[in-house]
């Protein structure tokens, strides 16, 4: 990754445990200013974003920014369509909760506000663990938007998305993340939106496996864990 030193920087925050990893990152190892965008797409777990917000004033971001784009409109995912469940992590199919396009659309908003704010570094969380189910955690992914966005831009520039965690597994984001003084407490993950958590989407299953394999027990509630 390059070395950004005291330029500003922008972070794609979701008000998850990745993202807000991200930006903790984002804060021990850049410089500059940092500005946070979350994306409010109509997403069954918006709750996330009440989170972003919060995490967004607790990290002393130069800006934050909340950007509307309705994706029930075209449905698909049970993330943004409730007439759909959400699958269990039991059924293996995560799949099914791919949103089309989604960081594609994220990042190309994130780069709106990152032009507006003469940013050029953006930083967004995918990890290697979401590469199987979701096709645009991949960094050739992010490669190929790099070049697209200096194209598409309305004047020369020169975007950069960095991935610090994209061959993290989730274990090592928690990891990461302790050793950060991330406040997990603080973070959303459930694909139903619940507080508590459900406890049971692959999402929360997830978060729950890679916290235990520290032996930490994870700081928010849980509502399979409570009927325990």
């Amino acid at each position: 990754m390059t070395d950004t030193g005291s330029s500003p920087s922008l972070v794609l925050l979701s008000g998850g445990m990745d993202s807000t990893t991200c930006l903790w990152w984002v804060r021990a190892n850049t410089q500059g200013p940092v500005h946070s965008v979350s994306i409010d797409y109509g997403q069954r777990h918006r709750v996330e974003l009440e989170f972003a917000q919060q995490l967004s004033t607790l990290a002393g971001v130069a800006t934050h920014r909340q950007i509307q784009v309705d994706l029930r409109s075209i449905g698909g995912s049970p993330l943004t369509d409730p007439d759909l469940a959400v699958p269990a992590a039991v059924e293996d199919r995560q799949t099914a909760t791919v949103v089309p396009f989604r960081n594609l659309l994220f990042v190309t908003l994130a780069a709106g506000v990152a032009e507006v704010e003469d940013v050029h570094d953006l930083y967004i969380a995918p990890v290697r663990d979401d590469q199987a189910a979701y096709r645009d955690c991949r960094r050739e992914f992010y490669d190929s938007l790099e070049s697209t966005l200096g194209l598409g831009a309305t004047k020369e520039a020169d975007f950069r998305i960095h991935t610090p965690l994209v061959e993290y597994s989730k274990k090592r984001v928690v990891q990461l993340g302790l050793e950060l003084g991330v406040p997990y407490e603080l973070t959303h993950t459930c694909y139903e939106g619940r507080r508590p958590a459900c406890g049971v989407c692959d999402a929360c299953s997830e978060r729950l496996a890679a916290f235990a394999a520290h032996d930490v027990d994870d700081p928010i509630d849980y509502e399979e864990q409570a009927a325990r």
